[in-house]
């Protein structure tokens, strides 16, 4: 994610003043917040372009500027005004944001390549917060790696980034042009394709684990598609005890992953 064309010397990254700062619109580029972006530079320092603080703030932001500087960041000092202007009036910014470079996902073949157990492909979630809480939930279970459906699925925006409290570095994360091209190649490549719809005919608590599983999550509202459902070889449920019907997406995402490291016991998840 490394910008090789950083301008500048080294010494002339951090720079005093709001030129730069007062052209700049509020984008989704922008992630704030303190532990948002702490957990951002730990993980990924060269994903910051531009890390942007609240004059006055130099000592305590010491740690985060060193770092941003070693990967090749810029660091600009702006004013309270100029910061609530970026974040939006309200916002918690606490000082401090980070203007992040685009994400560069990884080759989808390339990915396949190395038959992580189970992964999941993402068809249609377009809030990037629920994207994010189900990377996060994802990393937690022991996935190594996730699909998205380029054409029906937001990217790992910095929303995403901060919703999956710092889970989207430790992971994979492709994207695919056509879905039902894309399932059969993973058939191909021995997995069993696992879509889960609260319609399912195969809950979750008998699914055979024992296979190579590809889990298909659709949208938030619609589920899964037709064309995802007829290549499925399991349509998978949750068993609901209560009055609502099914459940968040990412939540859902959760159950289900859990449930397979469960009871995949204590062999560790490819």
């Amino acid at each position: 994610m490394r910008d090789a064309r950083a301008k500048g010397r080294r010494g002339e990254d951090y720079r005093r003043g709001g030129g730069q700062a007062e052209r700049l619109k509020p984008t989704n580029s922008l992630v704030f917040g303190l532990e948002p972006i702490r957990e951002l530079i730990a993980a990924a320092a060269d994903a910051v372009r531009t890390l942007r603080i609240r004059k006055g703030d130099d000592e305590r932001f010491r740690h985060e500027i060193q770092l941003v500087r070693q990967a090749g960041g810029n660091v600009l000092s702006i004013s309270e005004t100029e910061l609530e202007g970026l974040a939006g009036r309200g916002s918690r910014h606490q000082g401090i944001i980070a203007e992040v470079r685009e994400y560069q996902y990884a080759d989808l073949d390339d990915l396949v390549k190395h038959a992580p157990d189970p992964l999941i492909l993402v068809d249609g979630v377009t809030d990037p917060r629920n994207l994010g809480a189900l990377l996060r939930s994802a990393e937690g279970a022991g996935v190594k790696a996730v699909i998205l459906a380029r054409d029906r699925t937001t990217g790992v925006t910095p929303a995403a980034i901060k919703s999956s409290a710092g889970a989207w570095i430790h992971l994979k994360i492709a994207r695919c042009g056509n879905v039902a091209r894309t399932l059969e190649m993973l058939k191909d490549e021995g997995y069993w394709i696992a879509a889960l719809a609260p319609s399912g005919n195969v809950s979750i608590y008998e699914l055979d684990t024992t296979r190579k599983l590809a889990i298909v999550v659709g949208s938030e509202g619609e589920g899964v598609r037709p064309i995802v459902r007829k290549a499925a070889d399991y349509l998978v449920s949750i068993p609901m005890r209560g009055q609502v019907d099914s459940l968040n997406v990412s939540v859902a995402a959760a159950v289900a992953l859990f449930e397979i490291t469960r009871r995949r016991g204590s062999s560790p998840l490819c």
